[in-house]
């Protein structure tokens, strides 16, 4: 070996000696100052525990509140649908005990009086500026032993233009409609008319004319304040 390479060799031993010496020195003085490789690795693994600890915990919560989510939505859908059935059950209810005092009106009417009269008469808004639909329904109580027929004729008296006026129900319905309240029936019958107030006319009260078919039979007559039977 030439001189040239001892000097090299020494150099690179040398230096080698110098670097471990400097890294035993990092080392030592880390470990004086407390430092531990052992500890930092316990440390960092313990780290990661609690990380995926709280991942966990995050979808839990997660996991959770879709959960609750998906029960508001069907408590709110159930809720909907019970809201829906106790209102069609309410008009239900209602409907059946406006037959039944129907049925009463025709078995065994408050005053006892028996033969053709007027049920009810009511009146309820339409589609359209001063629209109303008219319903009247017509009985004959306690006697039911044969049909009756005939026409009913309706009034409608208020005020115009500051004077009192009447007017007549069949001159009232919409253009292209017919005024058709016919009757015929054994116990009882409903009918209805639309009609639109003249602009200016404020209603006042309804005549009902029942005209029965019958020359025997008499007509029945009864008036209705517009207040008690508009809806």
């Amino acid at each position: 070996m030439s001189r040239s390479s001892r000097s090299w060799l020494g150099y690179a031993v040398a230096g080698t000696l110098l670097l471990a010496g400097a890294y035993l020195c990092f080392e030592l003085g880390r470990y004086q100052a407390g430092y531990s490789l052992i500890d930092n690795r316990r440390a960092l693994a313990a780290l990661n525990e609690q990380i995926e600890q709280q991942r966990a915990a995050a979808d839990e919560l997660h996991r959770q509140i879709a959960i609750f989510e998906t029960s508001r939505r069907i408590d709110q859908e159930t809720y909907s649908q019970i809201q829906a059935n106790l209102t069609d059950l309410q008009a239900r209810i209602q409907s059946q005990e406006e037959e039944l005092m129907v049925y009463r009106g025709i078995v065994s009417p408050h005053d006892g009086v028996s033969g053709l009269r007027i049920q009810s008469l009511s009146v309820v808004p339409a589609d359209g500026e001063r629209h109303y639909v008219v319903r009247l329904v017509l009985v004959q109580a306690i006697v039911h032993s044969r049909r009756v027929s005939g026409a009913v004729k309706l009034q409608l008296e208020g005020v115009q233009d500051g004077r009192m006026t009447s007017l007549e129900a069949a001159d009232l319905v919409p253009d292209k409609a017919s005024y058709d309240m016919a009757y015929e029936f054994r116990y009882f019958q409903g009918l209805e008319c639309e009609l639109i107030l003249p602009v200016g006319f404020e209603p006042g009260r309804f005549r009902v004319e029942i005209a029965p078919n019958d020359p025997h039979a008499e007509k029945v007559e009864q008036s209705f304040e517009w207040s008690d039977v508009t809806e």
